[in-house]
């Protein structure tokens, strides 16, 4: 190769270099460009959910107050004490499927951290059983609390709003999925760790071993169809798993067809908030700050 070939080889050498990196230029432009509209989408998509979570809850928690103030005034009478337990039993529902979707929308959107507060476990864990009276007594499902509410070291660092969506999903999986007058065994301990752990017992149908682990998978339920015998979505027990792995616990499942099934969580203590004295009670928060002296 001449010299003069090889000044021209690398002329063009370094002229398709100049447009690679012009083309590489052009492309990582456009790159940031899309990085940023996908930042706002998700900003709005933020704030869209956190605005139509307020709408739907504020109208939903009067209807469920409201059904409760109509179900002290009509005291006596009969009709309107079985509307107004009927209209709080499916607001409440429906209030359960909300928090549902909103969760899983958040999980999704990685919008979701844990919160440790000091709770009463024992008072969180009878409201939330409490809530779940109707639909337990259409089917006359009894639920069974161990131990009773009298033992001591129920108060705990946890994140008790997420604990409560854990629980809730298992309570509704094992009342629907309950015979007709049988009976859910909620169970709870705590380590000397402070550790916490909590089953769910019922008697129903149960789960084959093949699909114990299947069943966490987000949308999947066992049955499929339109004459499914059984409600729901598929979202609730992929939701206590992301839950429970959020706040590095555990979830393990125990189930013979036709005997029941056991769902034994076990989460570790978490730390409270620095520089702040906080208690939570039946999911009210009160925070307490350090006052410096004057």
């Amino acid at each position: 190769m001449t010299d003069d070939e090889l000044i021209q080889e690398l002329s063009n050498r370094f002229s398709q270099s100049r447009k690679a990196f012009s083309d590489l230029s052009v492309v990582n432009r456009k790159l940031l460009e899309m990085n940023e509209k996908l930042e706002r989408s998700e900003s709005l998509k933020s704030n869209f959910l956190s605005n139509i979570r307020n709408e739907i809850n504020n109208p939903l928690n009067a209807i469920i107050g409201l059904a409760g103030q109509l179900a002290v005034i009509g005291y006596g009478n009969d009709q309107i004490a079985a509307l107004s337990a009927l209209i709080g039993a499916e607001a409440s529902t429906l209030d359960f499927q909300l928090r549902n979707i909103f969760m899983a929308a958040e999980l999704e959107a990685g919008e979701v951290s844990p919160h440790c507060f000091k709770a009463d476990v024992c008072t969180a864990l009878k409201d939330l059983l409490d809530s779940f009276h109707h639909s337990a007594a259409k089917k006359s499902v009894s639920i069974e609390l161990q131990p009773s509410l009298a033992s001591d070291g129920c108060e705990i660092a946890i994140d008790l709003e997420k604990l409560q969506i854990i629980i809730s999903n298992l309570l509704a999986n094992a009342i629907e999925y309950s015979s007709e007058g049988g009976k859910v065994i909620v169970a709870f301990s705590v380590g000397e760790d402070a550790s916490l752990r909590i089953s769910v017992q019922d008697y129903g149908i149960g789960i084959a071993p093949e699909d114990q682990q299947r069943i966490f998978d987000r949308f999947v339920q066992l049955e499929s169809g339109t004459t499914r015998s059984h409600l729901g979505h598929g979202l609730g027990l992929s939701i206590t798993k992301a839950l429970v792995d959020l706040l590095q616990g555990s979830i393990r499942v125990s189930s013979v067809a036709g005997q029941g099934t056991v769902f034994t969580v076990s989460i570790p203590p978490c730390k409270i908030l620095k520089n702040e004295d906080s208690f939570l009670e039946a999911g009210n928060l009160f925070i307490f700050d350090d006052m410096s002296e004057a």
